[in-house]
């Protein structure tokens, strides 16, 4: 079958040929030279446009593979996948220094995604960490609030390697609200697993040191 791109050139070679035959001293004119220039042009387009149309069916093959295998494992799939099934607040959480002045500049988390069987997972999601002064005069006084959803972000702050699978979220202390009022600050830690959409949650109250 002839496509249009392929007929339009060889209608524009046919009209060349016809023009050429019909000069007087057998050498191309301006406009045979602007002809030639444009069939050229056409044939470069067509083959252009040929590379794409198989590129593209290539591409529809790969996909309908996928979804044949995706039916082929069927509707529960997820189960037979290591996803999150909770997150864990390391024994290092807590209290940290981010400058030389004596006290705590806030919190330093260390989140761990974990499968059911207690297994650490590079896992991607969006992490929410809220701190709180629960021992505040009246109602729990926040102290910061901070959430990364990111890939890049959450690229940087993961950390792999031995005895290192972790996420390590800095929160230092809202400066529109300073330090807590006492040493104990609780560390409300939410997970939105991107793959399952699951919410895991924690909670860790640990001690921090305060300006004397």
């Amino acid at each position: 079958m002839v496509s249009r791109s392929q007929f339009r050139v060889a209608a524009m070679a046919l009209a060349l040929a016809g023009i050429a035959s019909a000069g007087c001293d057998g050498r191309p004119d301006d406009r045979v030279r602007t002809l030639q220039q444009r069939v050229d042009e056409l044939v470069q387009d067509n083959a252009r446009l040929e590379r794409e149309s198989l590129d593209r069916q290539a591409k529809i093959a790969d996909l309908q593979a996928q979804v044949e295998t995706l039916q082929d494992l069927g509707p529960d799939r997820l189960n037979n996948l290591f996803v999150v099934d909770r997150i864990e607040l390391a024994s290092l959480t807590g209290g940290a220094e981010y400058d030389d002045v004596p006290g705590d500049d806030g919190v330093t988390v260390y989140l761990r995604p974990v499968d059911a069987d207690g297994h650490v997972l590079k896992a991607a999601g969006e992490i929410t960490i809220e701190l709180l002064d629960a021992n505040a005069p009246g109602a729990p006084k926040s102290l910061g609030l901070y959430v990364h959803n990111e890939k890049q972000q959450l690229r940087k702050l993961w950390h792999g390697g031995l005895l290192t699978n972790h996420y390590t979220i800095k929160c230092p202390w809202d400066p529109t609200i300073g330090p807590p009022t006492n040493r104990e600050v609780t560390i409300k830690a939410i997970f939105y697993d991107f793959l399952t959409g699951k919410r895991c949650t924690s909670t860790k109250v640990v001690k921090v040191s305060l300006p004397d």
